[in-house]
């Protein structure tokens, strides 16, 4: 019987007026892969924001591997083995690629083999920019950098914020074969919000779906790609009538 990695019970977050998260209850399991898709202004990067420390939940709790977390600074998650990406990436564009990695390393270091940097620098196909500057590479190398980043910090949970935003059709079919071998090769437990769906659901195990800041659904990628409540509140808007049988047929395979 898999563990749970993260559990979230209840999880509400308020800004003054404004509920961006409400009673939020999610268990991903060690080694899941989970989507997290939703209309702009759904909560997704708060909801992010909640399990990394970034901020703290107006309610709930937040368990990784089972120790109680919110409210902790997000280098004490990064301690507890968590790992994030954001929407922009956060590299340290005057400093080369393997000077980022090296330094991701000592932040995140638990007493790990620095041979790690040399490794996540390979498995993200950086080995050849290992000299070049971070803030002038291209934004699909930079998001390959930032990945890279978060591994050298040894995770057991990585969350990946929008990896793919910007980068073309091709590239965002890229990361997401460099994010699931990734997950296998470092036995990784894996939750990514991303807008490109289409790809997303052909990579996952597993999709939850938020609205307004509420969990809408939560099942497979075929079960979700089906929902009728999915289907209003946001597939219909990214994709047409004729295109949902064939979106159906995809995640289904």
């Amino acid at each position: 019987m898999s563990t749970s990695m993260l559990s979230v019970r209840g999880l509400g977050m308020q800004f003054g007026g404004l509920k961006a998260l409400s009673d939020v209850t999610m268990e991903v399991a060690t080694g899941e892969f989970v989507g997290v898709i939703g209309p702009n202004g759904a909560g997704k990067t708060t909801f992010f924001h909640a399990i990394s420390g970034v901020h703290v939940p107006t309610s709930g709790t937040v368990r990784i591997r089972g120790q109680e977390m919110q409210g902790n600074s997000p280098d004490a998650f990064c301690r507890a083995g968590v790992a994030r990406t954001f929407q922009t990436p956060r590299i340290f564009g005057d400093m080369t690629v393997l000077e980022n990695v090296r330094f991701a390393f000592m932040f995140g270091n638990r007493g790990g083999d620095a041979a790690l940097v040399d490794k996540v620098i390979e498995e993200t196909h950086l080995s050849g920019l290992r000299g070049e500057t971070a803030g002038e590479l291209p934004p699909a190398r930079q998001r390959q950098l930032e990945i890279a980043m978060a591994l050298a910090t040894a995770p057991r949970l990585l969350l990946l914020d929008e990896v793919a935003a910007g980068l073309t059709e091709g590239e965002v079919e890229d990361v997401a074969r460099l994010i699931r071998r990734l997950r296998d090769t470092y036995g990784l437990t894996v939750v990514w919000i991303e807008h490109a769906v289409r790809t997303l659901m052909k990579t996952v195990d597993r999709v939850a779906v938020l609205n307004f800041g509420q969990l809408l659904a939560d099942g497979t990628p075929a079960q979700i790609a089906a929902d009728p409540k999915v289907i209003s509140a946001y597939l219909g808007d990214e994709v047409d009538d004729a295109d949902k049988a064939d979106k159906v047929d995809e995640v289904s395979q």
